[in-house]
């Protein structure tokens, strides 16, 4: 029995380890880990290559029990300021790690841009706006 217990025990760890190093994408509604792809160079931007209307995007915060947590959203270009829209943001688990950290990683067209996600509310909307670090 306890070397029945040390075997989970020991898969659950490295399952955990796992979750926190390899990447997994989110998939639609779907949330994933790690974001997958390289960082982009220049982080410093003008996010010219997208689409100023809407752009599918993926955002990963970071959990308060370090396994990262990453969601796909929509995204769209002004004054060539990037922002991420956020509907029923209240009941979503990725701006309360937001709020605890605004440290993000976005990624966009493959490319992993390293953001400070701050949160703008207004007229009923929550919108983050994505500097850089």
């Amino acid at each position: 029995m306890k070397k029945a217990l040390m075997i989970i025990g020991g898969i659950l760890i490295l399952l955990y380890i796992a979750a926190i190093f390899v990447p997994f994408d989110p998939e639609e509604r779907q949330p994933g880990t790690r974001l997958s792809g390289e960082l982009a160079d220049p982080q410093d931007t003008d996010w010219s290559f997208l689409d100023p209307k809407g752009n599918r995007l993926y955002v990963e915060t970071r959990s308060l029990y370090l396994i990262p947590h990453s969601i796909t959203v929509n995204g769209w270009v002004t004054d060539g300021i990037l922002y991420v829209g956020c509907r029923n943001c209240d009941e979503k688990y990725w701006p309360k790690n937001v709020a605890r950290d605004q440290r993000i990683r976005l990624k966009a067209q493959g490319k992993i841009y390293e953001r400070t996600a701050i949160r703008t509310d207004s007229e009923g909307r929550t919108v983050f706006r994505m500097d850089p670090r």
